[in-house]
Order: structure tokens, then sequence, then C-alpha cells
């Protein structure tokens, strides 16, 4: 079963956890549509030790049973670029962590390799 979340759910569950606010300061919808979270001023609680340095960016779905869309790239690689401009500089691309069977998070259904060539090359 494909897995539903949007801002309003993730910020309930982020709420419930002790979080000031959602984690995440963009969520990637699986039709592509981009919502706003964490004030993108605010530091996020996203990726351990890395959140005072980072944009944080979530996409819909449960990729440990399903795959990511093409929308969801190209919405990425939009929202990338966008960010670029915004800082005046190329931002690193970086990973909250590897995929494992304790942390299966975000699952093999993310192809973060096609993720990186999309958001380098301009789109998939």
């Amino acid at each position: 079963m494909a897995h539903k979340s949007d801002v309003e759910e993730i910020r309930s569950w982020h709420l419930e956890r002790g979080f000031e606010d959602i984690g995440y300061h963009f969520v990637i919808l699986k039709t592509g549509n981009t919502e706003s979270g964490r004030d993108i001023k605010m530091v996020g609680a996203h990726a351990a030790g890395k959140n005072a340095d980072s944009i944080g960016i979530c996409f819909e779905g449960d990729f440990r049973i399903e795959t990511a869309t093409e929308r969801q790239y190209d919405a990425a690689t939009s929202l990338y670029h966008c960010l670029c401009r915004a800082y005046g500089k190329n931002l690193s691309i970086e990973f909250h962590r590897e995929s494992t069977d304790e942390n299966p998070c975000p699952g093999i259904g993310l192809d973060r390799g096609l993720l990186i060539n999309s958001l380098s090359n301009g789109g998939i």
C-alpha cells in the first residue's frame, strides 16, 4: 500500500514527538507539488548533527515498499536550483543517513544516484 503524508500530517507526528514544528523545510509530494514546512530561517530538525547548516527536504512515500515518482525528482531538481539561486551558490547534496535494516529510511525506492544526477544535470 502506498504511503500518503503531507506537511500537516508530518507536522503532527513531529509535534507529538516534542519537536517545535515539522522538522523539514519542504515536503515534495508524489504529485510533484512542493509544500513548505518549517520556516527556511529556522534551524531544521531532520538530520542530527547537520541541522544548523542544512535545508531539510522530505519526499512523500515509504521507499521501502514503493518508488519515488518522476514528478518528485523533477520537483526536487526545480527546488534545488531555486535554492541555489537564492543562496548564490551550488548547495551540497547530502542524505541524512544510509538505509539499513535497523534504519530503513528512506529505503531503496528513492534512487539516490538518480536524484543526484537529476539535481546536477537539471533533470532526469
